[in-house]
Parts: structure tokens; C-alpha cells; sequence
């Protein structure tokens, strides 16, 4: 009565179960080091879009209105100041996400008319497994993103 029945076994779906949950295990790893770099690429691409944002706005003809980043090291934020007073935004980095500074708390980032930065310098920007260096060339106002290793 039952011999034409087809159905997987006990035994079968328990041992189909355990390889799925292997499988799992192995890659759940890499999803977190994935995870964490998306994290590092959007708070880098973020920091990016202010850093034109100020420059821009720097080479823009406006009578007696600078823009400038300072960021704060130590309690993982950054501003965009106007005048070297007024913050007219407040950024705080994701969880995990920070910019070290041996040297000082805070970092002033300010462009010229023309478009080129007070003075070069590198910035490391970094989360739990990755590192990226954000170089400003003096001279040229270029800001270049590099892998750090």
C-alpha cells in the first residue's frame, strides 16, 4: 500500500539540514567582512561628496563666505563650518567607522578660491577589517581615495 510513496526520510532531511547549516557557517564570515567594507565605501563616499561640496563652494564667487571640515578624531564626527564659526552641518560616522589621528584632535580641511588645499596632508579613514587613505595633493585641490594596506 505504501511502496509507491516517494518522501524523503528522516534521516535525509536532517542530513540536508546540516549541510545547509554548514554552508552557512562558512560564509556567514564573509558576509561581515563584506558588510563591514559597504560601510567604509559609504562613509568614504559620503566624506567624498562634502569634500567637493566645500571645495566647490570655495571657488564660487561669493563675497566673504569660506567653507571648511573640521573633524573631531576622537568623537567620530565632522562639520562643515562657514566662516570658521557657523557649523552648517554636523556628520557622525557609522559604528565602527573612524579617521585616527596620532597628533591632534581635530583636523581643519579649508580650499582656496581656487580650489586648491591649505596644505597637503593624508588621511586614513578606517573600519574594523579595512583601511583607505584620503590624500590631498597641495597645488592641485585633488583629493584621491587609495586602498590602504
Amino acid at each position: 500500500m505504501f511502496n509507491n510513496q516517494k518522501a524523503f526520510t528522516l534521516i535525509e532531511a536532517l542530513l540536508a539540514l546540516t549541510i545547509t547549516g554548514i554552508i552557512y557557517l562558512l560564509s556567514a564570515p564573509t558576509f561581515i567582512k563584506l558588510y563591514d567594507h559597504l560601510k567604509l565605501n559609504q562613509a568614504t563616499s559620503v566624506l567624498q561628496s562634502d569634500l567637493h561640496y566645500v571645495r566647490e563652494y570655495n571657488m564660487m564667487p561669493i563675497q566673504g563666505s569660506t567653507l571648511s571640515i573640521r573633524i573631531f578624531h576622537k568623537q567620530n564626527y565632522y562639520v562643515i563650518i562657514q566662516n570658521n564659526s557657523k557649523i552648517k552641518i554636523k556628520r557622525q560616522f557609522p559604528p565602527g567607522i573612524s579617521i585616527p589621528s596620532v597628533s591632534a584632535n581635530t583636523t581643519d580641511l579649508t580650499f582656496n578660491n581656487l580650489g586648491h588645499v591649505s596644505n597637503g596632508k593624508t588621511i586614513t579613514i578606517q573600519s574594523e577589517h579595512y583601511k583607505k587613505n584620503i590624500v590631498f595633493s597641495i597645488g592641485t585641490g585633488g583629493i584621491d581615495i587609495r586602498e590602504a594596506n
